[in-house]
């Protein structure tokens, strides 16, 4: 049996089911959220027909107003593509823990199948994780630089003044806090106008960070009242179980809390044209099997007028207020010079600074790259008056944010 052979006469096979994975895997995340325009493969005109007609009293004069308009924005898909290699014989042991040839033909079409879902699964997934964050960059090589996420959007919209408090669908709200979180998102949409108060499904996006905040933040204010009847909630309070709650992934580290409706969170792709592709070959390395796609997507909001929607910024800082860094707060190093590499993470995602303050503690240096610090002995440690050969230590401050993390960094003292 060949598995590369058996690969590529199969890719027409399942091409369509390849090309719906990407937003099929969506279906129960995102997209529950959010409107699917599908046929779309480059621009399309989105928007809606707005008229300020009304009744009057009957008059013979004909008095004719002009007060309907079509506001019309742009949906743009942009085509991406996946090109991927790998050896078949290799995936095919290592899912199945059997040699190739131990298969039945039914098993055989399976690993076609699996391998390339898998692969359409992997888009998706990282798809869903720019979906408000991705800013396009054509000489881009990652999702992320694929398309105009929602949040590069309504900060181009800022920028443009078409979204302001003056106009009504902007405005700055407190640093979420576990104490103030479910005040900050309920004046969130006593802000918003009445039209989309009253839309139907309405939403309010916000990160996974704040979502928690609030669960707790609830629990703690109606814990025992009767319809308080589970620990996460999806309803903002004094809505009336209107106004949903929906955090999702992607939104990890956005700017913005988004209240608006599920009509007008347009996502765009085609899946019904000629136009995208599936293509299983084998290149100029025969022991390889190359995977490629391309397909159109983008995202858009279909309306920005403060009937549709209403943007929020909290101020700086991370959702609990502070951020947490996690790492070791102890490093224990030998008495020759050298470094030592640390990993730090921060609560809200945002790269680490480092400075010893420590007076004096010149044999010590420190640098910080993204979340990675390194900290060097620059001396060899030795003191003919310490006898006992006590070890010499410094502070380290790893910063990030509104929080810091103090690590201590011992150097043992050589016997001579």
């Amino acid at each position: 049996m060949n598995i590369s052979e058996l690969l590529v006469n199969s890719s027409a096979k399942f091409r369509k089911e390849i090309i719906a994975m990407p937003v099929a895997a969506l279906m129960d995340s995102a997209l529950a959220h959010m409107t699917l325009r599908r046929g779309v493969a480059g621009d399309e005109t989105v928007g809606a027909v707005g008229s300020g007609a009304e009744a009057r009293p009957y008059k013979t004069a004909k008095g004719a107003t002009d007060t309907s308009s079509i506001k019309a924005r742009t949906l743009t898909t942009y085509l991406g593509d996946v090109l991927e290699e790998f050896d078949p014989y290799l995936l095919y042991t290592t899912v199945y823990g059997e040699a190739a040839s131990d298969k039945t033909k039914r098993t055989d079409m399976e690993i076609v199948r699996d391998l390339s879902l898998a692969m359409g699964k992997s888009v998706s997934k990282k798809l869903g994780a720019a979906i408000f964050t991705a800013s396009r960059n054509p000489d881009g090589t990652t999702t992320a630089t694929l398309f105009n996420g929602f949040d590069t959007i309504a900060a181009a919209e800022i920028t443009a003044g078409n979204i302001s408090a003056l106009k009504g669908n902007y405005m700055d709200v407190a640093a979420i806090t576990a104490a103030n979180v479910g005040d900050v998102l309920k004046s969130i949409f006593d802000g918003a106008s009445e039209e989309l108060q009253e839309a139907d499904n309405l939403k309010m996006f916000v990160p996974k960070a704040v979502k928690l905040l609030y669960d707790e933040w609830f629990l703690a204010h109606f814990g025992a009242v009767n319809y308080n009847s589970s620990y996460g909630r999806k309803w903002l309070h004094g809505t009336d179980d209107h106004c949903e709650i929906v955090a999702l992934s992607g939104q990890k580290n956005s700017p913005y809390i988004y209240l608006t409706t599920k009509n007008n969170m347009l996502v765009g792709c085609d899946q019904e044209s000629n136009k995208e592709r599936v293509l299983v070959r084998v290149p100029d390395n025969p022991k390889v099997v190359q995977f490629f796609m391309c397909f159109f997507w983008g995202v858009q909001f279909e309306m920005i007028e403060p009937e549709f929607l209403m943007v929020a910024k909290p101020a700086s800082g991370s959702p609990s207020g502070e951020t947490v860094i996690s790492g070791d707060q102890l490093i224990e190093t030998a008495a020759t010079s050298g470094y030592n590499d640390r990993t730090y993470s921060a609560s809200n995602g945002a790269n680490v600074s480092a400075a010893v303050i420590t007076e004096g503690a010149s044999w010590l240096t420190v640098a910080a790259t993204g979340n990675k610090v390194r900290f060097t002995r620059t001396a060899y440690a030795y003191d003919a008056t310490n006898t006992e050969n006590t070890p010499r230590q410094a502070t380290v401050r790893i910063t990030a944010g509104t929080g810091h993390l103090d690590v201590v960094v011992k150097q043992a003292m050589a016997a001579e």
